[in-house]
C-alpha cells in the first residue's frame, strides 16, 4: 500500500476514487448549503440587536473586578479575547510578554486609548525579559507629559526621549525598550534583530519594525501591489481606530457613528453619510434666524461640482432577483426604485451643441454590451472637495441629461431649506442648463427647494475647451460670490475611487455601492478631520489677497475718469442682475476691439478708398502693384534661404532646382520693373542708385531660430554654411518706396505710395508674426507629444524631421519679418516700430506655456511680446489701453 492509499485509509476509504464518488454523494443527501444573499437576509432581523450588543460592549460592566485580582479593573484589553478588565498591575504583568496589545483606560464616562508604556511597561532585552543589573536609570510617569500629536487622526504615542517606535502589524507602538548595559552586550541595534526587531538606524535606534510587519508588507506588495507608504498609512489608519471591515460589519458600524444604536428609528435616505462641515446647512451650523437681511446673498449660497466617473463600471449581475441590500439609499448613492422609475420615465432627447464638441455631450448614449453602469456621476461642495449624500448615480450609457438631473437635485434638496441660491459648476453647462427647469417641471420625480435660483458655471480648466463666449459668461472669475475657486475639484476625488472601482467591477450591485458609499464616507471624513488647518490657511491666503487686489482696484481707480466709473459699475450691475435668465448679458466683459489686420484686408482697405479719394491724390492700382512688389520680396527671401542652406558641395539636382526658381523670379522681377514705370514714372531711368544694392538676409537672426529649450538632444547636421550666392534674381532689390526712400517719392511726386507701402508692410507684419506663433506652438506640442515619446531610434528620426521641417517655416517668417521692420524704418513708420519690436533670441524659444498654458508652475511665466501683439490696436491709439482699464475697473466680486 502506497502512502497515498495508506492516508485515504485513515478516513475509512479504500482509495482516493472511492473517497471522491463517497463525498459526491454525501453532497447530494444533504441540505442546500446558504448563499451569502441568504445569510444577509437573516442578517436584515438581528441588526438591531447586534447593534445594541455593540453599544453595550462600549461601556464597562457592572462587576468591573478582574476575575485573578480582586481589585477594580480600570484598563480593558482590546488584543485578549473577550477583552477584559485589568488593574493597573495585573496589566502589566499580563502583557509583560505580548507588549503589542492594544488598551484603553475607563475615566469614568468612556474608554479613552491609551498604551502599555503609559502604565509602566518596559521590555527588558537580554536577560530572558529580566532587568539588566547594568541598569541605572529609572522609569517616569508620562501620563502628564502629554501625548505626541502628529499631523491627521490621533495616534497614541508617548512623548518620551527614551521609548521606540514600533510598526507592528496590530498598529504603530510607543514602546519603553531597556537594552541591556553589560560589558559583552551586544550593540543596540544587534539586541533589537535578536529580539525579532528589525532596527530603522543602526546607531542608537529610535524605531524597529517587527519581522512579522516586515513579511505582512512583502505579501500585500507581491498580491496587491501596495507602495510602502499606503501599508505605513494603514498602519496609522489602524493605529487611530479607522479601519473599513466586511459588509454587515461595516452596515452596524455606519448605523452606530450615527446615532441610531440610540434612536429606535429606520434612518432616511443620506443619513449614514458625512457631508461638509463648513458648507451652509440650516439647522446644522446655520441658524435661518440669526441672517442678517442686510447680508449678501451669495453668503449663504451652496456651491456644487457636478461630473462623472467612467472608470466605475460594473457588470451585469447573474442573479439580481436574489441580491440583499442593506443600506440601499441611505448613504452617497442613490435608492434604486425611485431613480428607476425617473429613468423608465425620462425623456431621452439627443441635444445638439452649439458650443465646441465635448466628451459628455458626444457620448451621452455611448452604450457598452456587458456592462450594468458604464460610470457613476453626482455632486460635491465645490469648495471643500465633500460628496453629496444620496447624489450618486449609476450611468446606464453614458454621461445622459437624465442622469445629471437627478443627481443635481438630490444634492439640492439635501439640507438646504431656507437656502435661495446655488451655485453649480458643470463641464457642459452651456448646453445642460440651457432646459434645465422645463425637465424638471415635466418629472415627477424631479423637485428643487422653493424659490432657490441656480447660477450655472464652468470649471476653470475646462472653459478653455469652450467656445470664447462661454468664459465671461461661465467661468468662476465672473460670478459673483463663487470665491476663488476652480469648480474642478471633483476631479480629485475620482482618483482614490478609481483604486476600489476595478475591484467592485464584478461585486453583486449592493455589495458595490455599499463599497463606494464606505469609501466616499471615509473620503469626507479624512476631509472633516483636516478641515480645520485647511481653513486657516485659506483665510490667511484671502486677506492677503483682498489687500492685494483692492491695491490694484484703487490704483486703476484713480487713472479711470469718474464718468467711466459710473457707467462701468452699472453696466456690471446690470449684467450682474440679469446673467440669470440671459448669459450673454455677461459679454461685456469680453474685448470689445478689433483683431490686427493682415495684408490682404490691408490690400482691400486700400482698393475700396480708392474711389472716395480726389483724382491725382492717389495712383490708382497702386496697392496691387506694391502688394505683388512685396510678394516678390519674400520670394527673394526663401530662395536666399534654400540657396544658403545648400552647403559646401551641392548635387546637380539641388543646383537645377534652385536654377529653376531663379529662372522663374527673374521673369516676375522683369514684368515687374516693366511695370513700375506706370506708377514711378521716367525718373527711375535715371535713378541708378538701386544697382549698386543687394538683397540680404538678417544674419542675426540665423541661429535665434529654431534654438529651444527643450532640443537638448538636437542633432549637429544642421550647420548652416555661408557660402557666396551665385544667382542674381534673388539679390536684386526690386524699386520700392521703402527702397528708393521717401525723400526721393516726395521729390517725384509719388508721397501716396509711401503712405500705402506703410500699411501694407504693417498687414505684412502681421502675418509674419501671426505664422510665427503658429509654427512655435507647432513645434512645442511636437517636444511634447512626439519628441520625447520617441522610443526608437526610427520615432526619434521621424519625430525630428517633423521639428525640422517646422523650424524651417519659422526661420523663412522670422526673416520676413526682419525685412518688413527694416522696410518701416527706412519708410519713417517710427510710430509703429514701438509695436513691432526686434525680435530676440530667446523670444523664438518652444516654450511649454505654448503647449501646455494649464501645467503646474506656470502662474507667473510670462510669453514673449509677440504673443499679445494681434490683441487689438495699436500704440497710435488709446482704445487698446482704455478697453484694458474699462476690463480691469470693472467691478468683478470675487472674493478671495
Amino acid at each position: 500500500m502506497t502512502w497515498v492509499n495508506a492516508t485515504w485509509s485513515l478516513f475509512g476509504f479504500a482509495s482516493p476514487w472511492q473517497a471522491h464518488h463517497s463525498l459526491a454523494l454525501s453532497h447530494v443527501l444533504t441540505p442546500n448549503i446558504k448563499s451569502q444573499n441568504d445569510y444577509l437576509r437573516e442578517w436584515q432581523y438581528k441588526t438591531e440587536d447586534y447593534l445594541d450588543l455593540l453599544l453595550r460592549r462600549e461601556g464597562p460592566p457592572s462587576n468591573r473586578t478582574f476575575s485573578v485580582c480582586p481589585k477594580d479593573g480600570v484598563y480593558r484589553c482590546h488584543s485578549c479575547m473577550g477583552e477584559p478588565l485589568f488593574c493597573t498591575h495585573c496589566c502589566r504583568t499580563v502583557h509583560s510578554c505580548v507588549p503589542f496589545h492594544q488598551i484603553s483606560q475607563w475615566t469614568g464616562g468612556f474608554f479613552e486609548d491609551t498604551s502599555l508604556t503609559k502604565i509602566g511597561l518596559e521590555v527588558h532585552l537580554g536577560h530572558a525579559g529580566e532587568p539588566c543589573p547594568g541598569l541605572t536609570d529609572k522609569w517616569c510617569d508620562t501620563d502628564d507629559e502629554g501625548d505626541h500629536l502628529t499631523e491627521g487622526p490621533w495616534i497614541p504615542l508617548v512623548d518620551d526621549p527614551r521609548v521606540t517606535t514600533v510598526v507592528d502589524t496590530s498598529r504603530i507602538h510607543s514602546l519603553m525598550i531597556r537594552f541591556c548595559r553589560c560589558a559583552d552586550a551586544l550593540s543596540p541595534d544587534m539586541q533589537l534583530f535578536e529580539t525579532g526587531l528589525f532596527p530603522a538606524s543602526f546607531t542608537s535606534p529610535k524605531t524597529a519594525f517587527t519581522f512579522t510587519v516586515l513579511d505582512d508588507f512583502l505579501l500585500d506588495n507581491l498580491e496587491c501591489g501596495t507602495s510602502a507608504m499606503n501599508y505605513y498609512s494603514k498602519l496609522r489608519r489602524i493605529t487611530s481606530s479607522v479601519f473599513p471591515h466586511l459588509v454587515p460589519w461595516r452596515q452596524v458600524k455606519q448605523l452606530k457613528w450615527h446615532g441610531f444604536g440610540h434612536e429606535k428609528r429606520k434612518p432616511n435616505a443620506g443619513e449614514l453619510a458625512l457631508f461638509c462641515p463648513a458648507c451652509p446647512q440650516p439647522g446644522v451650523n446655520l441658524n435661518l434666524s440669526d441672517i442678517n437681511g442686510s447680508d449678501p446673498a451669495w453668503l449663504y449660497s451652496r456651491s456644487l461640482v457636478v461630473d462623472g466617473n467612467f472608470k466605475a463600471e460594473h457588470l451585469y449581475p447573474a442573479n439580481p432577483t436574489n441580491e440583499v441590500a442593506l443600506t440601499n439609499g441611505l448613504g452617497f448613492m442613490v435608492g434604486d426604485a425611485r431613480y428607476k422609475m425617473h429613468l423608465s420615465q425620462a425623456q431621452d432627447v439627443v441635444q445638439k451643441s452649439d458650443c465646441n464638441n465635448h466628451r459628455a455631450v458626444n457620448q451621452a448614449n455611448a452604450s457598452r454590451h456587458k456592462l450594468e453602469a458604464t460610470g457613476i456621476g453626482g455632486c460635491a461642495c465645490a469648495r471643500h472637495g465633500c460628496f453629496v449624500p444620496h447624489s450618486m448615480v449609476d450611468f446606464q450609457k453614458g454621461e445622459r441629461q437624465m442622469n445629471m438631473d437627478y443627481a443635481l437635485c438630490q444634492a439640492l434638496g439635501y439640507n438646504t431649506d431656507g437656502i435661495i441660491r446655488a451655485f453649480t459648476f458643470y463641464d457642459i453647462n452651456c448646453q445642460y442648463h440651457k432646459h434645465l427647469s422645463k425637465r424638471i417641471e415635466e418629472s415627477p420625480y424631479l423637485d428643487l427647494p422653493w424659490g432657490m435660483d441656480i447660477i450655472p458655471g464652468i470649471g476653470l480648466w475646462h472653459v478653455h475647451g469652450h467656445q470664447d463666449k462661454c468664459y465671461v459668461q461661465y467661468a468662476s472669475n465672473f460670478i459673483t460670490g463663487a470665491a476663488r475657486i476652480d469648480g474642478e475639484i471633483m476631479e480629485t476625488l475620482w482618483a482614490p475611487l478609481n483604486i476600489i472601482s476595478p475591484s467592485a467591477r464584478g461585486m453583486s450591485t449592493p455589495h458595490r455601492k455599499e463599497c463606494l458609499d464606505f469609501q466616499m464616507n471615509d473620503c469626507n471624513f479624512m476631509k472633516m478631520t483636516r478641515i480645520g488647518k485647511f481653513l486657516y490657511q485659506k483665510f490667511k491666503e484671502a486677506v492677503q489677497g483682498v489687500q492685494d487686489s483692492q491695491h490694484a482696484f484703487d490704483r486703476l481707480t484713480e487713472t479711470a475718469e469718474d464718468d467711466a466709473i459710473t457707467k462701468w459699475e452699472a453696466e456690471a450691475a446690470a449684467a450682474q442682475d440679469d446673467r440669470l435668465h440671459n448669459p450673454s448679458s455677461m459679454d461685456i466683459y469680453e474685448i470689445q476691439l478689433k483683431k490686427a489686420p493682415t495684408r490682404k484686408q490691408q490690400e482691400l482697405h486700400l482698393l475700396n478708398r480708392q474711389g472716395r479719394w480726389p483724382a491725382g491724390e492717389i495712383h490708382r492700382g497702386a496697392a496691387t502693384w506694391l502688394a505683388s512688389g512685396i510678394t516678390l520680396e519674400e520670394v527673394q527671401v526663401a530662395l536666399l534661404i534654400d540657396a544658403k542652406k545648400l552647403g559646401k558641395w551641392p548635387t546637380d539636382n539641388q543646383k537645377l532646382a534652385v536654377a529653376w526658381r531663379c529662372d522663374r523670379l527673374q521673369g516676375q522681377l522683369d514684368e515687374f520693373v516693366r511695370v513700375t514705370v506706370t506708377f514711378l514714372g521716367d525718373q527711375l531711368d535715371s535713378y541708378d542708385q538701386l544697382n549698386g544694392m543687394t538683397m540680404m538676409l538678417d544674419t542675426t537672426e540665423l541661429d535665434s531660430v529654431g534654438s529651444s529649450s527643450e532640443d537638448t538632444d538636437r542633432p549637429d547636421d544642421e550647420d548652416l554654411y555661408d557660402i557666396p550666392v551665385e544667382f542674381n534674381p534673388e539679390t536684386m532689390v526690386i524699386p520700392l518706396p521703402s527702397n528708393i526712400g521717401i525723400e526721393r517719392c516726395a521729390e517725384w511726386g509719388v508721397a501716396d505710395l509711401v503712405l500705402q507701402d506703410i500699411l501694407l508692410r504693417e498687414g505684412q507684419a502681421n502675418d509674419a508674426l501671426h505664422a510665427i506663433r503658429v509654427n512655435l506652438a507647432d513645434k512645442a506640442v511636437l517636444f511634447r507629444t512626439t519628441v520625447r515619446s520617441a522610443k526608437s531610434q526610427a520615432h526619434s528620426t521621424r519625430a525630428w524631421a517633423r521639428v525640422h521641417s517646422v523650424d524651417k517655416v519659422l526661420h523663412l517668417n522670422t526673416q520676413i519679418y526682419s525685412k518688413c521692420r527694416k522696410q518701416l524704418i527706412h519708410l519713417g513708420a517710427d510710430a509703429l516700430l514701438t509695436k513691432y519690436q526686434l525680435l530676440e533670441k530667446a523670444d523664438l524659444k518652444a516654450t511649454t506655456v505654448v503647449a501646455d498654458p494649464n501645467a503646474r508652475g506656470q502662474r507667473n511665466s510670462t510669453l514673449a511680446w509677440f504673443w499679445s501683439i494681434d490683441v487689438e490696436g495699436d500704440s497710435t491709439s488709446n482704445d487698446w489701453m482704455n478697453e484694458c482699464v474699462h476690463f480691469a475697473e470693472l467691478p468683478v466680486p470675487v472674493r478671495c
